[in-house]
């Protein structure tokens, strides 16, 4: 109940008050043989109508807008975790770390397997609509026997095909 009556009068709380403190008045002037009761009743009305005016005054109309010291999230990439894992491990690779080369090459073969898995692909090399679905580039690393040097760019296209597939 007085959460409807609050919603109703969001807004109006000025204007509700003002109504009360003339309708007091009016009963007041009209019946004088209630002026010490009404005095007293109107009294602790427009107190307590102050003090609500007074505190939806000082309180804050906005609403809160939380921040945080860390800044905004990093883009997710794609849909599949290995894919962001993949993103986060190109820097070591690209540093010419052979752990980070393998890491990568590893992650990269797994998630192109089950992407055209997805698709009822086998990654072979024979295999036509696997290697046009990778595209030359990626076929080739991935049928490499050890794990090339690849720049940023080869490895952002290569992400970038395997989410499309």
């Amino acid at each position: 109940m007085m959460r409807r009556i609050m919603v109703a009068l969001r807004g109006r709380e000025t204007l509700v008050a003002i109504a009360a403190a003339a309708v007091l008045g009016v009963l007041l002037t009209l019946a004088p043989a209630l002026d010490r009761v009404l005095l007293l009743i109107a009294s602790v009305g427009a107190l307590l109508s102050l003090a609500a005016l007074g505190t939806w005054l000082v309180r804050d109309h906005h609403e809160v807008e939380w921040t945080t010291s860390a800044g905004s999230p990093a883009r997710v990439r794609g849909s599949d975790r290995r894919v962001t894992v993949l993103a986060r491990t190109i820097d070591g690779a690209l540093s010419g770390d052979e752990a980070g080369r393998q890491t990568v090459r590893s992650a990269v073969r797994s998630v192109a397997e089950s992407r055209l898995h997805q698709r009822g692909l086998p990654l072979d090399v024979s295999d036509v609509t696997a290697a046009a679905a990778l595209g030359p580039d990626l076929t080739a690393y991935l049928n490499s026997p050890t794990a090339p040097q690849v720049n940023e760019r080869q490895l952002a296209s290569f992400i970038t095909t395997l989410e499309e597939i």
